[in-house]
């Protein structure tokens, strides 16, 4: 598996986050994370980890792009609330 593709339904709408392994030594970990709404680039998270497989690398890196977006949604949410 070379990594994989899933959207995340937030509330400001769908949002893709692809995942892709990284060349990483034996035993160990390592993926990029790179999130996009709309089309437009928002963010790369990156993960290392030595002794965990990549099943369990790619959950993880999973959740981080997740909880990403739903604090980047609050911060867009403050901003248009916020008094000017």
């Amino acid at each position: 598996m070379d990594g994989e593709t899933f959207v995340y339904d937030g509330r400001a709408g769908p949002w893709t986050c692809t995942i892709s392994l990284l060349k990483a030594d034996d035993g160990n970990f390592a993926a990029v994370g790179d999130i996009a709404f709309r089309g437009e680039h928002r963010c790369k998270l990156v993960l290392t980890r030595p002794g965990i497989s990549v099943e369990t690398g790619i959950g993880i890196l999973k959740c981080r792009c997740i909880a990403w977006i739903e604090q980047a949604q609050l911060d867009d949410e403050q901003q248009t609330t916020l008094p000017t």
